[in-house]
């Protein structure tokens, strides 16, 4: 599954302007918050956390950044403490 997920994102999404705002967006809040969040596949490759669990958190991410994705505004606001708050309320 990650590597059909892979495949598909390299292929379709890599010149998409909201997966590269995604894509910013998520390295800020692992940057600022890396307690927090981590890539799905920093979760397969870099810790030992359970293939399944890690897809799951993966699929939760997935959810979270589509409603922050549509926040009006979001290609302006994306480095903002609004939009930080934002991704750390879904979080919780």
């Amino acid at each position: 599954d990650l590597s059909l997920r892979n495949f598909v994102e390299m292929r379709d999404l890599v010149a998409d302007p909201r997966f590269i705002l995604r894509k910013k967006i998520e390295g800020r809040i692992q940057q600022r918050h890396p307690d927090k969040w981590l890539p799905l596949y920093s979760q397969v490759k870099f810790s030992d956390i359970p293939y399944v669990d890690a897809w799951n958190e993966g699929l939760r991410h997935d959810r979270i950044m589509e409603e922050v994705l549509a926040m009006p505004g979001i290609e302006e606001l994306w480095e903002s403490d609004e939009v930080e708050r934002k991704v750390l309320d879904l979080l919780w």
